[in-house]
């Protein structure tokens, strides 16, 4: 084989390599920590968290929204939605959970009220809509955006069917003399009323919520940014966040490059070759 030849298959044979390593990083084995979940909430009285992934709230759910209007749970469930249960007169901890959220929200990339909502329940059937207004006004302006009066609704509602709900997600909680034990979480459902992902505690990151919304959009379109973060971050049940996939994003590297040193080497081997032609020619 002639000299020329081999350096034409110099290209291809190094994409080749690269791409071998690259679908290492992609495909290698990566054991996935087990999930962890909180105190079971089929304790009665013990509040916590027991997961339930992949399950739905019920429907049929009726509460008073913040204007004092019957509204059923399941209608405003009508694409990614961000479950809050909180109540209003919780001097601290509902407070920070809330309010972080109204920072988050409104840093984040997708659209309220178009690309996903916020529903905050109390868990207090003594809290009134009254005082769901009030919230709703205070943590609409935290958010420092345009924010929609559809995008973050504020609802109120009876032992019983607060109950349903909570159950339904897995919350327990129990109430004391100056209010309730409960815990610190979100809870992420897709637009057919399906648990997608936990969060955990009273502060979350933009991307926390960013990949938990992109998550419980997957299987529609949406935006390219959603799909570039699932591409390179992924949940860790450990730690309960969402965390760089280092693997995932050394093979885009990897596989970027090779695609550039591919392009060039076959420039400047088109260069060379005609530079050699001209020369024969010119003989």
């Amino acid at each position: 084989m002639k000299m020329k030849n081999i350096r034409q298959l110099y290209p291809i044979i190094t994409l080749i390599f690269i791409l071998v390593i690259s679908l290492q990083a992609f495909g290698g084995d990566r054991k996935e920590a087990l999930p962890i979940t909180s105190v079971p909430t089929d304790n009665p009285g013990v509040p916590g968290i027991e997961e339930r992934l992949g399950e739905s709230i019920p429907e049929g759910l009726t509460f008073l929204d913040e204007y004092g209007s019957r509204i059923e749970l399941g209608s405003l469930v009508d694409k990614p939605t961000i479950l809050s249960l909180t109540y209003f007169s919780c001097k601290k901890l509902c407070n920070n959970l809330s309010a972080n959220l109204a920072g988050v929200a409104g840093m984040i990339r997708s659209s309220p009220g178009a690309e996903y909502s916020i529903l905050t329940v109390s868990i207090d059937e003594k809290d009134t809509f009254q005082m769901a207004r009030g919230k709703k006004r205070d943590y609409i302006k935290a958010t420092g955006i345009a924010f929609p009066d559809n995008g973050w609704r504020f609802l109120v509602g009876d032992r019983e069917t607060i109950g349903r709900l909570a159950a339904s997600v897995g919350f327990g909680f129990r109430r004391l003399e100056d209010g309730f034990d409960h815990p610190a979480a979100l809870v992420v459902l897709s637009a057919e009323g399906r648990i997608i992902r936990y969060l955990y505690g009273d502060r979350f990151l933009p991307m926390d919520i960013q990949m938990a919304l992109a998550e419980a959009s997957a299987g529609r379109t949406g935006p390219s940014i959603p799909k570039l973060l699932q591409l390179c971050y992924r949940y860790d049940p450990a730690s309960r966040t969402y965390v760089l996939d280092i693997l995932k994003v050394s093979g885009i590297g990897v596989l970027f490059t090779a695609a550039l040193f591919f392009i060039y080497l076959n420039k400047s081997g088109r260069k060379k070759d005609q530079k050699a032609g001209n020369g024969n020619h010119r003989k």
